[in-house]
């Protein structure tokens, strides 16, 4: 038996591992996309709502799936290939109160999840001031959010008013600690 070209076909998947993004880099770089396109995730699977204004954004988003689908290195039968679809909503009444009902969904579910990151930074007495700014700046980003939507939707997104004030309470507490800790280490 000749070792060679087992070595060699070993030394050619080694090379393209080094050179190859994995699925997980590859899904986190697509979700930071489109989490900056302000979407609102509507169904199951990857269904979101991107306002209008990002439809430019939108057609770099879906070059940029065309081009990995393009250099996918993992080809094997049946596998369903990238895609990226878009289709236009009407903008009417029913509409909007669909696009609100989504909204309200998804950001309940961000406010769970901060609440729950805030209070376990807090209970455990977090030192990191950065790690403590970082996760205020995202609930002020999610503040944002919603005012953009509120626009977006000609209607104020009021059901969420007592979440977005607990959450607000626990981001300023973030931002507290985050200043005591950056004045401890300037005084030290």
């Amino acid at each position: 038996m000749d070792p060679l070209p087992y070595c060699m076909e070993a030394q050619k998947l080694f090379e393209l591992y080094q050179t190859c993004v994995g699925r997980r880099q590859i899904e986190t770089i697509l979700e930071n996309y489109v989490e900056s396109m302000q979407a609102v995730k509507i169904a199951r699977g990857h269904m979101y709502f991107v306002p209008r204004d990002y439809m430019a954004k939108l057609s770099l988003f879906e070059d940029l799936i065309d081009l990995l689908e393009q250099n996918n290195q993992f080809q094997r039968p049946g596998r369903s290939p990238l895609a990226a679809n878009s289709m236009f909503v009407v903008n009417d009444a029913k509409q909007r109160d669909k696009m609100a009902f989504a909204f309200y969904t998804a950001a309940r579910k961000e406010i769970e999840e901060y609440e729950e990151r805030a209070t376990h930074l807090i209970q455990s007495g977090s030192q990191s001031p950065s790690i403590l700014e970082k996760l205020s700046l995202r609930i002020r980003a999610l503040e944002e959010k919603r005012s953009y939507y509120e626009g977006i939707l000609n209607k104020e997104l009021t059901a969420l008013d007592d979440q977005f004030t607990s959450l607000r309470y626990l981001s300023d507490e973030l931002q507290i600690r985050a200043r005591g800790l950056r004045m401890k280490k300037k005084a030290a």
